[in-house]
């Protein structure tokens, strides 16, 4: 078994934001689909305490995003992701979502503030086995929970804060955990921890194109730590970054658009630095 720890959990949507939970909704009947592709490459991975280690990583992925307007209130989202490396291609992470916004209150000359509330679960996919050179996740198994808070200002302009918990429903593999204790005889098992996140993001919105800027936040307490040359189980490390990034999108008939993304890992606790590159087709039915 090939032991490496390049750990990016930049959820695998669209590549329009981050995660599958926004501040929009698509309207009763209205379907959006967006298939996209990703390059990202990293030179070194942040271990505990801010400590680097040159562990580089190079790959792309295709990401397969849907989200369907139920009623005015109410989108259902889909994701999955298919990833290619040198050393394996194979589907890694999907999930199904809804999002229910209760709250689009007139401001009178300051515009709109819509509150949305988000749930639903993100799951491995395929059996890919995050020890692997190639793996982006930690098959893991989230619940996640958001509360979105977005302004609409006169001007086009919104402003949306997202905050949200997420809870680990899996466990590790019984297997798993033998192997490596067949190497590390005194191995302690560390489930896999829950984890906070945030995120702050401004943009525009019009007729023909889409602009945005963002900077994501998330933070975990426990759960195992990276150490070089060290036989672990990468799905119990805890996982915190800080990211930033932003969005063009450009639609000549408001059905049919194109967008080019972002995203760059400043840094964290056992995360890679991973820039990623994203672009996409976005269809709407």
């Amino acid at each position: 078994m090939r032991y490496f720890a390049l750990l990016f959990l930049f959820f695998p949507g669209c590549g329009l934001a981050q995660g599958p939970l926004d501040g929009y909704m698509k309207g009763k009947g209205r379907l959006d689909i967006a298939p996209s592709f990703s390059f990202n490459s990293a030179q070194d991975l942040v271990g505990a305490n801010g400590q680097r280690y040159a562990v580089p990583y190079r790959g792309s992925m295709l990401g397969l995003f849907a989200e369907y307007g139920l009623t005015e209130r109410f989108d259902l989202v889909a994701t999955a992701a298919y990833v290619f490396t040198e050393e394996r291609d194979g589907w890694q992470d999907g999930g199904f979502f809804a999002k229910y916004r209760p709250v689009y209150a007139e401001l009178g000359s300051a515009g709109r503030l819509g509150v949305l509330l988000g749930a639903g679960a993100s799951f491995p996919i395929g059996d890919y086995e995050p020890t692997a050179t190639g793996a982006l996740g930690q098959r893991a198994v989230v619940v996640p929970a958001r509360l979105i808070v977005q302004w609409d200002t006169p001007l086009g302009l919104f402003v949306n804060a997202t905050g949200g918990y997420n809870w680990r429903l899996d466990d590790l593999r019984a297997d798993d955990v033998a192997a490596v204790r067949r190497v590390r005889p005194d191995y302690v098992l560390v489930q896999p921890p829950a984890f906070s996140t945030a995120l702050l993001k401004i943009g525009f919105p019009s007729q023909h194109y889409y602009l945005d800027a963002w900077v994501e936040w998330q933070y975990t307490t426990g759960g195992a730590n990276y150490a070089p040359n060290v036989v672990d189980l990468p799905q119990a490390y805890g996982i915190s970054y800080t990211q930033v990034g932003g969005t063009i999108y450009y639609s000549e008939d408001s059905r049919v658009g194109v967008f080019l993304s972002t995203g760059y890992i400043l840094g964290g606790r056992n995360t890679s630095r991973l820039f990623r590159l994203t672009g996409g087709l976005v269809v709407k039915l």
